[in-house]
């Protein structure tokens, strides 16, 4: 936001913009959201947007071993689906399917001679 004389406002709509669409948002749409006269004001802004983005981006990338998983979350359901009855367990109408995905690494036994721990499937 430095040297930039637009209100906070416009950041605010900007960054909303910019995130929530999951396709890119030119900055010629974003001027006509605005109604901002002016195109290099709102440029500049967009490119200080951008690079901020592009750097959170990489400061998050996951390294080692990943593992991928998925994790059901509770959501709100329509006032049309309250009277209805609800599916009981993954397929109910008020969960979301998330995947998820965590990073680990190997860590050695601290204390020498001994095994390590290992999980068996049951079956």
């Amino acid at each position: 936001m430095e040297h930039l004389k637009l209100p906070f406002l416009y950041w605010h709509i900007a960054m909303h913009l910019l995130t929530g669409s999951g396709k890119s948002f030119s900055t010629v749409e974003l001027q006509r959201q605005l109604g901002h006269r002016r195109y290099q004001p709102i440029w500049e802004m967009c490119c200080k947007l951008r690079d901020v983005m592009g750097k959170r981006e990489d400061m998050y990338s996951l390294s080692g071993q990943i593992e991928p998983d998925h994790v059901f979350i509770t959501t709100l359901i329509s006032d049309e689906q309250k009277g209805e009855k609800l599916k009981r367990g993954c397929g109910s109408q008020n969960r979301s399917k998330v995947v998820v995905m965590t990073e680990s690494t190997f860590v050695e036994n601290p204390k020498p001679g001994k095994l390590q721990k290992r999980l068996t499937a049951l079956k």
